[in-house]
């Protein structure tokens, strides 16, 4: 692999790609973001948003032409669980080096923890929990998908959000802010409410768990909803550490992940730690530990 100048780290979701360049040193010198790269949504679109997102960086530090045989590749990706998807992907390679296909799951571990051995529990608009033990031993908790799984995510929090407005509808529960606002957005009518039913889809579910943080501290229903989210992270940590209660846990996914802390029972939290660097320094760690 001694033609290897550049690292290249890839982080790719259902909402974008992220991607990093450092040199062997493993230093990095540029990121840059293109449009989403989970496996589900295409390979070729994939790869597509990949490489717009490598040129780009590329062009950011003076690298017109970047040649791919000598850049070696680490991608964490939604999606590659389909071992059908991850082939077809792993058999497009436009010319790189090397390529490395792993979960994001596992990238988002090795950032979290800079490459040494530990957890995470990742809360977004999905959730799952993933560790990777000393005896190199990787572990995966929940992560089944939408609608059956993702405990304390976003969509999680949605689909309580949308059965408390059939609850309201019907008279089942009393009316209140909370209602009100969710209501504005789902509909107020039977006929509107069902309409958006047959567009949920997981993001569109996790689009009402910013309304239940919103009413956390002033609704009661809003705040129960928050604290089943909260024992569920805690429910994932106990399953992950089920052989070991001294594993390292961080606990990863930017916004929502931060706002569900409170609601989090406090000894668990007290335990965990949050992420040291993101799936895409992750990714990069992946790259250079196969080259370097």
């Amino acid at each position: 692999m001694n033609q290897v100048e550049y690292l290249i780290g890839v982080d790719g979701g259902g909402t974008g790609t992220r991607i990093c360049i450092a040199g062997l040193d493993g230093i990095e010198k540029v990121r840059a973001e293109a449009g989403a790269s989970a496996l589900g949504q295409g390979v070729d679109k994939a790869w597509a948003n990949i490489l717009q997102a490598i040129r780009d960086g590329f062009a950011a530090i003076g690298v017109a032409s970047p040649d791919f045989s000598r850049c070696a590749v680490g991608l964490g990706l939604s999606g590659v669980h389909n071992r059908a998807w991850a082939d077809e992907f792993e058999q497009k390679n436009p010319g790189f080096a090397k390529i490395i296909v792993e979960t994001d799951g596992f990238s988002t571990l090795l950032g979290a923890h800079k490459g040494q051995f530990g957890a995470i529990i990742a809360i977004g608009t999905g959730s799952i929990g993933e560790a990777w033990l000393a005896d190199g031993t990787r572990l995966e908790v929940g992560g089944w998908g939408f609608p059956t799984s993702d405990e304390g995510s976003g969509a999680f929090l949605g689909l309580k959000a949308i059965n408390h407005v059939q609850r309201l509808f019907d008279g089942r529960q009393p009316q209140t802010d909370f209602g009100r606002k969710l209501m504005s957005v789902v509909g107020e009518t039977k006929e509107a409410i069902f309409a958006w039913m047959g567009k949920m889809k997981q993001g569109e579910c996790a689009s009402l768990s910013p309304i239940v943080v919103e009413f956390g501290e002033r609704d009661p229903v809003a705040k129960a909803f928050l604290l089943d989210a909260g024992r569920e992270i805690e429910i994932i940590g106990k399953a992950l550490r089920r052989n070991d209660a001294s594993l390292p846990i961080a606990i990863c996914g930017g916004g929502l992940s931060e706002a569900l802390r409170p609601y989090i029972p406090v000894d668990f939290l007290a335990s965990t730690s949050r992420p040291q660097a993101d799936s895409c320094a992750g990714a990069l760690i992946l790259i250079r530990r196969a080259v370097v």
